[in-house]
């Protein structure tokens, strides 16, 4: 069997995607995949459909690394060039897979072609590359094609995202764990929240783990960190223990460790996932009043499937009239203070507590931009609110509390609203955490 530490490399082909014009998610997709099997990426490169470019780009590829895997250009159309220019390459013919023709023909039919009028250039999406082995496309229409190459293997995959996807789980995967001897990494992620790349780094490198057996890295975005540990060698997988270990005792409020598998657009909405968890398991409620967020807040918690559980309402509260017909904000500390205040953002996270019942309620009011700001409160300045009622309270006064944040974020409107979505949910889960509520054993696990 082949060398358990095959390099790889990934082409995605398409003019489309070297004019900017469509957005690659194929190459992060595949990247990850790889990776978790044990297979190091060398190279995601984009190439037009040039005829040219496309094979120079091929041969490169297949002598230098082990894995090759191209995306894109099997379709019917005169620029999908992908099993024409890896044919030559690899100095082979093109065939048609018989299986994939029929379910073509049959597909057209159903749509109201008669065979008679179906063009042949709409059976090019079954070609192959001669004596390939075909990937299964359960998705849509077009097979891949799985080679050989002097060096190691080479696969064509379709370009469209949940073709390719599902083709590389069910078809692709089993092939390269037949073909290599792949030895999976460990792997240990977590989100840290509330710290600056810079200041987080500093730290984690003085816990005194052993980076010379533990590849580490940190993406950033606007007030939260993804942490990444990777043990390549399965001597090293009890590295990974000692990391989160040390991880866990230095940050012990701020950490929210993701299962090892998760996928890029899983991360993004982990703090969601662990609210939406201690929601169902304690039975606790919450509503939303928002001003600069517009409803963002809440349409961030509905995301998660039977949010309505917990999730009352919101109350999007844009203009003064309405913090005080609905959320009950007193006239006087909008002319005093102004929206973006404290006492108002307190008033609209108790007024939405008392007119929903619920227990917890997240209160938001800023100025997001790009203008509206002033010396005393520049563009993103916001306030944050979270109101709640005591265990075993009700709806009597004194059972209620609320505090509320002033934080000045940085950016464009649209990042000044994502940093303030992120703190406002960031503040619930520390206060469903500090309220210990019943936390399910796969979430305190890992």
């Amino acid at each position: 069997m082949p060398t358990s530490n095959p390099n790889a490399a990934i082409c995605l082909t398409g003019s489309e995607l070297t004019r900017g014009e469509t957005r690659d998610l194929n190459g992060s997709f595949l990247g990850r995949g790889l990776s978790e099997l044990g297979i190091h990426v060398d190279e995601v490169r984009l190439v037009p459909d040039e005829d040219a470019l496309l094979l120079a780009a091929i041969r490169d590829l297949v002598d230098r690394a082990d894995i090759v895997i191209l995306s894109g250009g099997l379709g019917p159309t005169a620029d999908d060039r992908t099993i024409a220019a890896l044919a030559e390459v690899l100095g082979r013919g093109i065939e048609r897979d018989p299986d994939h023709s029929e379910r073509m023909k049959q597909v057209a039919i159903r749509r109201g072609r008669p065979e008679s009028e179906i063009p042949d250039n709409f059976f090019k999406q079954a070609e192959i590359v001669e004596g390939s082995r075909v990937l299964r496309n359960s998705r849509g229409l077009a097979p891949g094609t799985f080679a050989r190459t002097d060096r190691g293997v080479v696969a064509a995959l379709p370009g469209v995202p949940r073709e390719l996807t599902t083709m590389f789980e069910e078809e692709l995967v089993p092939a390269l764990l037949k073909h290599f001897d792949l030895e999976p990494p460990r792997i240990f992620r977590a989100k840290l929240l509330g710290h600056p790349e810079s200041w987080a780094e500093a730290r984690i490198q003085a816990l005194g783990i052993d980076f010379s057996r533990v590849d580490y890295g940190i993406s950033a975005k606007p007030g939260e960190l993804t942490l990444k540990f990777i043990a390549r060698e399965s001597r090293h997988h009890e590295e990974i223990d000692v990391a989160r270990e040390k991880l866990e005792a230095e940050f012990p409020d701020d950490l929210e460790v993701l299962p090892p598998t998760l996928s890029a657009d899983a991360a993004e909405t982990a703090v969601v996932n662990v609210i939406h968890e201690l929601f169902i398991a304690s039975g606790k409620t919450i509503a939303t009043a928002e001003s600069c967020t517009g409803g963002w807040i809440a349409k961030r918690l509905t995301d998660s499937p039977g949010s309505s559980a917990y999730l009352i309402g919101s109350v999007v509260a844009y203009q003064n009239r309405i913090k005080e017909s609905l959320l009950g904000v007193d006239s006087a500390a909008l002319e005093e203070h102004g929206a973006v205040s404290e006492i108002v953002c307190r008033q609209m996270a108790l007024g939405a507590l008392r007119a929903f019942h619920s227990d917890f309620v997240l209160s938001v009011t800023g100025i997001a931009g790009p203008g509206g700001g002033s010396e005393e409160k520049p563009v993103g300045t916001v306030w944050i609110g979270l109101a709640s009622r005591e265990q075993g309270g009700d709806t009597v006064e004194g059972a209620e509390t609320v505090e509320a944040v002033r934080y000045e974020f940085r950016g464009d409107r649209d990042m000044i609203r994502r940093q303030t979505i992120l703190r406002a949910l960031d503040l619930l889960r520390r206060e469903l955490k500090r309220r210990h509520l019943p936390r399910p054993r796969h979430l305190s696990e890992g």
